[in-house]
Parts: C-alpha cells; sequence; structure tokens
C-alpha cells in the first residue's frame, strides 16, 4: 500500500481532528499502527451497501456490509466462501445492556432456535469481549474469513477470533435477513438503494483517540512486578524514645468483617416456541381506524431512552457488567419471537394505505413487565405514512397482554423492538 492510500486511509477513518495535538505522541503512534494494520487487511473488499439505524429520531449507528466482490443477493451474501466484514460507527452513546439486547434480540427473530441454540456461547462471548459500553465514534467491525473464523475488532484493536463462521452469519442476519430494522436499511446494504448519509457519517465521525488507546490496553499482558531488593535505598532510621516505641507497636482494633448478601439463582423456564423467519404476512385490507389512547401510550418510552443517551457518556465505565448466561441467551431468544408473532397477528393493512400505495417498516420499542402486561409502546421508527405508523401501534396494543416473562430472564421487565413491514402484493 503506497503512502497516499495510507493518508487517504488516514483521513478516511478520521481518527485526528483539530485536538489531536492535545494527545501523548505514544497515543498518536499507537493508533497509527492500529490503522495501518487495518487498512493493509481490508484492501482486497470493496463496499456493499450501507445505511444508517435510527430510533426515535436519532441516528444510533452507521452500517457498512464489504466483500470481495458486490451481491445484491442476500442468499448468495451468505454462500460466499471469501472475506466478509460488517462495520458498525457508533453514533450515540449506548449501555452494555442496550448495545447488547438490541443485537441478541435481532438475532433471536432472524434465526432458528437450533442455530442460535449452537451458537449461544460464541454470542455472548463476542458480545462481552469489549470492556466498555459504545460510545459515539467508536468503529466496531465483525469479520469473516477462512483463516480465522468469525473475529471483531473494536477501534483497530482484534478482540476476538476464530470463532466459528456461522457466528458471522447469524450477525449479518440481523441486517439482511428476513425481519431487517427497516426495508430500507436492508436494500442499502444490498447495494439496491445508495445511502450517501451513511457513507458520510462513516467516514467523518471521528474516533477519540484515547478509546483507540483503551481498546489496546485490553489485550496487553499485566504489567510484572518492579523488583524492589536491591534498588531501594536503605532507610534513614532514627532512633525513637522509648515512649515512642511503645506506642508504635500497640495493636490496633480490627476492623468487623464486611460480608456480602447471598443471591437466589434464577431457575431457568423451559419456552416452546418455533422461531419468526419472515416478514410480516400481508394482512387483508380494513379500515384505518387507531384508539386516541394509543397517542399517549407512544410517549412514554421516549424519555427513558433519551436519559440512557445523555448518561451513557459519563457513566460507560461505571455500568453494571452484562453478566449474561447461556439460560438467559435462550430464554430471550424464545420469548423475543412470542411477543413478535403475537403482534403480527394483530396487523392490519390499512385499505387506504393500500389504495394510496403506501409502504414501509414501522419499528416498534416496547416494554414489558413481568406479568406480560405492556407498560409503553413507542414508535423508534416511523415509516413516513401516518396511516402505518397508527396501525402498528393500534396492533401493538391489541396483542397484549403478552406471556409472563420467563423465569430464567431475572429481569422485571422487558424492552423488545419490533419492526413491522407494510408491502403490498
Amino acid at each position: 500500500m503506497g503512502i497516499q492510500e495510507i493518508i487517504k486511509g488516514l483521513s478516511r477513518r478520521a481518527l485526528f481532528n483539530k485536538k489531536v495535538t492535545h494527545y501523548r505522541p505514544y497515543q498518536i503512534g499507537l493508533t497509527l499502527l492500529l490503522l495501518l494494520g487495518a487498512l493493509s487487511a481490508q484492501a482486497d473488499l470493496v463496499l456493499n451497501g450501507s445505511s444508517v439505524y435510527s430510533d426515535l429520531g436519532k441516528n444510533q449507528f452507521a452500517a457498512a456490509l464489504y466483500l470481495e466482490s458486490p451481491e445484491k443477493n442476500p442468499d448468495s451474501v451468505h454462500s460466499m466462501q471469501g472475506e466478509r466484514r460488517m462495520e458498525v460507527r457508533v453514533l450515540n452513546n449506548y449501555s452494555k445492556r442496550r448495545w447488547f439486547n438490541l443485537w441478541m434480540q435481532s438475532i433471536s427473530i432472524n434465526n432458528s432456535r437450533e442455530s442460535f441454540s449452537d451458537s449461544a456461547q460464541d454470542l455472548i462471548t463476542l458480545m462481552q469481549a469489549a470492556k466498555s459500553a459504545p460510545q459515539k465514534g467508536d468503529f466496531i467491525e465483525y469479520l469473516s474469513s477462512s483463516d480465522q473464523g468469525t473475529s471483531m475488532r473494536f477501534n483497530g484493536t482484534q478482540l476476538i477470533s476464530d470463532l466459528p463462521a456461522d457466528v458471522f452469519d447469524l450477525l449479518l442476519n440481523t441486517w439482511i435477513g428476513a425481519i431487517p430494522p427497516t426495508t430500507s436499511f436492508k436494500e442499502e446494504i444490498l447495494g439496491k438503494q445508495r445511502n450517501s448519509e451513511a457513507m458520510q457519517l462513516l467516514d467523518s465521525v471521528a474516533i477519540d483517540p484515547q478509546r483507540v488507546t483503551l481498546a489496546a490496553s485490553w489485550i496487553l499482558p499485566p504489567p510484572k512486578p518492579a523488583a524492589v531488593a536491591a534498588k531501594v535505598a536503605k532507610p534513614v532510621v532514627k532512633k525513637a524514645k522509648k515512649a515512642e516505641v511503645v506506642a508504635a507497636v500497640k495493636p490496633k482494633a480490627a476492623s468487623a468483617p464486611i460480608t456480602a448478601a447471598e443471591t437466589a439463582a434464577a431457575t431457568d423456564k423451559k419456552l416452546d416456541s418455533k422461531g419468526v423467519t419472515q416478514q410480516v404476512a400481508e394482512a387483508e385490507p380494513t379500515a384505518d381506524t387507531h384508539n386516541s389512547a394509543s397517542a399517549d401510550l407512544s410517549k412514554t418510552a421516549s424519555s427513558e431512552i433519551d436519559s440512557t443517551d445523555k448518561g451513557a457518556a459519563s457513566s460507560a465505565e461505571s455500568q453494571d457488567e452484562v453478566d449474561f448466561s447461556v439460560a438467559q441467551a435462550l430464554a430471550m431468544r424464545d420469548y423475543t419471537p412470542l411477543v413478535v408473532q403475537q403482534i403480527y397477528r394483530k396487523i392490519s393493512y390499512p385499505s387506504r394505505a393500500i389504495d394510496r400505495g403506501y409502504e414501509g417498516t414501522v419499528r416498534m420499542a416496547i416494554v414489558v413487565d413481568k406479568t406480560g402486561a405492556l407498560e409503553s409502546a413507542t414508535v423508534a421508527q416511523e415509516s413516513g405514512h401516518s396511516l402505518l405508523n397508527k396501525a402498528a401501534i393500534k396492533a401493538t396494543e391489541q396483542a397484549a397482554p403478552f406471556p409472563e416473562l420467563p423465569a430464567a430472564l431475572n429481569t422485571d421487565q422487558f424492552e423488545i423492538t419490533v419492526p413491522i413491514t407494510f408491502k403490498p402484493k
């Protein structure tokens, strides 16, 4: 790779901004080394497509898929034997749990239970490889190759490799599977539509060099203990008076030991369900009616997600660790499709929307309590047509209540995002 390509690559990754001189030289050097290594590994792949994932009117991350040759058919993308790469540029701060749930729920509704079960532990390992919650500017790559299987890089540092190749396909299905974030997101990732905003965000949002250094520190060996014997100067000892010596050797009162409360083990509860592997079936046209209570219900979750975004930056490193077990992952995988299927059965495609040729995806963000009652429902991503947005809210309300939460989830609330696609035959 020539120097011009390297300089171009540095500009593309936008690692440096006007404040770069405030960082220590070793941070800049480490950033350069990591970036050059990543660029050389990416030289042979071409952009297949890019898109932007949004929630509640905010861009959450930009996404791009790179392949050895462009391909618009999802089945052909999955069957490719060469290298493939998914890129994610984080545009908003996340908590660890929110990031984990975003991926695991989408994996749950786009893959069979059998494939999920076989890879559950590998998925958990992959999602927990980063020791920090994603922050604005972070650059995450999921890669598939014949020599390293599935691997992951975080801000240029490879955190994990040699996972089964199937793990990459499970991740890829969240973008190009049967139930993607939106139909346009899938079309753009497959290169059928162009999204210039996505590439602009991928190129322009800068990685904080301190985050690059942090990621590199996660794979460094622990420092060796310093030698203290011959190198420590002999201390100067002053002769103490007798009274002072006595006071010095007088024992101090022992502190009372601190004990931790025992926690109860969560009991696994088996669920018998099948995975959701197809988009919303086209419903029979009906009149577009909407309960006025829907508007009030759809507002309640917005403030909760906004507060997560605002607070995540200052507390990213103090987040509670996401200690997610295989039992919890499987419980999430079984419960998520139950909620999705129950909502899909209530969907009615408004006749006026059909007559006018309206189509699109509405993504609903809902919160279910421990008993299965619907606590809140919010339109996380609009379709562009109010008739479709209202129909999605109505279907969500009518689908409640949902099954009670499985004990293995070990939570009193379950948050889930449900994409609802309206598309005429």
